[in-house]
């Protein structure tokens, strides 16, 4: 396969997310982040008003500004921002470093923030005002794409539509659709851009839809990767040959993960980390994997192997 080809199937298909984009003593982390990622090819990235603890659609447009590169930005609607996000990064920088030594210190407290959460609103005028802001943060006159975040069956998406369509009339919207962290079972379709938890590896998920940006695969296939390799050495050592020599497997399951699902589905794939040195790794193993003759043959034998075992994602 060519240097250009994969050039291009980094920039087509690959987007990050940024989730862990963060203001305070993590923006200029975050900004390196956005930075590297424009360095190695990104070209879309995924953001919305509650990530990053409501820093990450500022912190994008802030790295996004001046850059020579043309990218793509999705954001989207629904969730509303924290309250206070830079208190919020504080009492985090405080739990972060006790969450080592107190077990169940961090899911106590993820338990907490998920019982206060504010839950979504999709109001016409609440969308309107968090779209806009939504500009004004990213420093933008338009984004690519806006997706509701999270609704469910009972939500009356049905007044939105002749907003979306003005966003799209005045130039300030490419297109929307919906989005959820969850599978495509759990997806309420509005529009027709879908985002969603990439299939399960091994199951027959229905294909996605030409349009549908599917996450998921460091947190979801990566880990199912791991444990077939741990069960099938001849399955470890063909992996193993796709790496740079003296690479462990194990230790680029993530990228392994990216390129069974470049090889599985023709979707623009979305992945995130908060250390731009892994970013700037996963992508090397990435253009090596799928720069090998071998890269598809051995992506057929891995999803063999999980039709075989039914190797399930993690909850």
């Amino acid at each position: 396969m060519s240097m250009d080809h994969i050039h291009d199937l980094i920039t087509q298909r690959l987007g990050f997310g940024c989730g862990r984009l963060k203001g305070g003593h993590e923006k200029a982390n975050a900004l390196r982040l956005v930075h590297t990622a424009l360095d190695l090819g990104i070209r879309h990235f995924d953001t919305a008003p509650p990530y990053g603890l409501g820093m990450s659609e500022a912190v994008l447009g802030e790295a996004l500004k001046g850059r020579p590169e043309s990218a793509t930005v999705f954001t989207k609607a629904g969730l509303p921002r924290p309250a206070s996000p830079g208190l919020m990064q504080t009492a985090r920088a405080i739990v972060k470093p006790l969450a080592h030594r107190i077990p169940g210190l961090r899911q106590a407290v993820l338990r907490g923030m998920a019982q206060r959460a504010t839950p979504a609103n999709f109001d016409p005028d609440f969308i309107a005002r968090s779209f806009e802001t939504s500009l004004r943060l990213l420093q933008r006159d338009r984004v690519d794409g806006l997706l509701l975040h999270e609704a469910l069956a009972g939500d009356d998406l049905a007044p939105l539509q002749p907003l979306f369509e003005r966003y799209q009339a005045s130039g300030q919207l490419a297109a929307y659709g919906s989005s959820t962290g969850e599978s495509l079972e759990q997806l309420v379709r509005f529009g027709p851009i879908a985002q969603y938890r990439c299939p399960e590896p091994g199951t027959d998920a229905v294909a996605p839809a030409p349009l549908d940006v599917l996450h998921g695969a460091f947190r979801f296939i990566a880990p199912a990767i791991e444990r077939e390799m741990h069960e099938d050495d001849q399955l470890e050592e063909r992996l193993a040959n796709l790496l740079p020599s003296g690479t462990e497997p194990a230790a680029a399951s993530g990228a392994l993960a990216l390129a069974y699902a470049l090889a599985r589905w023709p979707n623009r794939l979305l992945f995130s980390t908060n250390q731009p040195q892994r970013l700037a790794g996963t992508l090397q193993h990435v253009r090596r994997i799928t720069g090998s003759a071998d890269w598809q043959p051995a992506m057929q034998s891995l999803h063999a192997a999980f039709t075989r075992t039914g190797v399930p994602c993690e909850p």
